[in-house]
């Protein structure tokens, strides 16, 4: 299978790409980049039958009157191309739910998705769209179009997050939205159901914001998530941290002529603790979690945690010893394993934010 990306480098491309990845593993992903629109006929990528995903859109300019310009010229770059090499396969379009509203940018996207079906019709492929609310998740890029990625990156970095107006927002996680987009490769039409689409106030998102950087990143406590939105929202928040400054973080010790005391972890939600142990030079691990919180704890001896985060080359790596116990949280996305880099057997308490259910067990192997 054949599937043509644009916009892979972006906030929503860049997750699609992720879960077709992992999810259908024999897809071929051609990705569309800025100089495949600005060739003669986009280089040789689009072929008459190719499933497209048409992410690619200006959402930032000097004016409002560039970003519809640059939609514009984007959109028919692609339309003249199709209608060139006679398509017939499927194409998925993202619109927005600013199509109802005064904006260029709007506008811009209503008539693209005119266009296209207007095409479609003449020429006989399948095409799709879903005019898509404000998305939030990890990765999503500050200071551009997210408030949510804005104020978790200013609040991290111990800046004051500013409202300019409290609105109401309708909002969609990530994966939610990848998961209606990808009813497509199901042979299904791509529809955002009612239950996953939660509207908050720009205020009520700040509050919980800023309570998990009192408790999670001041003390250390995993917030309570009471709630899909909790979870998606403090995953959200915790992905704009630097891993490679942040960890790994010291567990307080309280010793006395009796030896020492440490609280491994407070939650305000239910988990799952265990423990391992590891023979020299062993490892365990290597799975990455798209949803799960989980804490390594390192009690007794010398270990080697790396994570890698899912499809790119770099390892982040740290050295933990027992003699101090301490603790790296793994971030969703990136494959982890341990290692016992010591000579003497290695002990280390894990903390999961949900039981294991083998019918979703959300764990994924990947080698670091």
């Amino acid at each position: 299978m054949r599937i043509v990306i644009s916009g892979h480098n972006g906030f929503i491309g860049g997750h699609l790409v992720r879960n077709i990845s992992l999810h259908y593993s024999d897809a071929e992903i051609i990705s569309l980049e800025k100089e495949d629109f600005e060739s003669q006929n986009f280089n040789g990528k689009i072929q008459k039958n190719d499933l497209i995903f048409h992410l690619a859109g200006v959402n930032r300019a000097d004016s409002d009157q560039e970003v519809y310009n640059g939609n514009k010229k984007l959109n028919s770059l692609l339309l003249d191309h199709l209608s060139n090499i006679k398509y017939s396969g499927k194409l998925f379009f993202s619109s927005s739910l600013q199509e109802d509203s005064s904006s260029l940018y709007g506008k811009a996207k209503k008539e693209a998705r005119h266009e296209f079906k207007r095409l479609s019709e003449e020429l006989g492929f399948k095409f799709y769209f879903l005019k898509i609310p404000n998305v939030y998740g990890p990765f999503c890029k500050p200071n551009y179009n997210s408030f949510i990625a804005t104020f978790s990156d200013k609040l991290i970095k111990n800046e004051i997050p500013n409202i300019i107006q409290d609105n109401t927002m309708v909002l969609i996680y990530i994966n939610d939205l990848i998961h209606s987009i990808l009813q497509l490769l199901e042979d299904h039409s791509p529809k955002i159901e009612s239950e996953v689409i939660q509207e908050y106030k720009v205020s009520e998102v700040l509050k919980k914001l800023i309570s998990f950087k009192q408790q999670y990143l001041e003390k250390g406590e995993f917030p309570e998530l009471k709630t899909s939105f909790d979870l998606n929202l403090f995953n959200t928040f915790r992905s704009y941290i630097d891993l490679k400054t942040f960890f790994p973080k010291k567990h307080i010790l309280h010793s006395d002529e009796r030896g020492f005391f440490s609280e491994l972890s407070r939650s305000g939600s239910k988990g799952q603790s265990s423990f391992s142990t590891a023979k020299p030079q062993k490892t365990r691990g290597n799975h990455f979690h798209t949803r799960k919180i989980e804490r390594f704890s390192v009690i007794k001896g010398r270990a080697k945690i790396k994570l890698r985060k899912f499809l790119t080359d770099e390892i982040i790596s740290f050295e933990l010893d027992g003699k101090n116990p301490s603790f790296i949280d793994m971030p969703i996305w990136y494959t982890h394993n341990i290692t016992n880099i010591g000579e003497d057997e290695l002990l280390t308490f894990f903390w999961i934010s949900e039981p294991y259910d083998e019918n979703d067990p959300d764990t994924y192997i990947e080698n670091v």
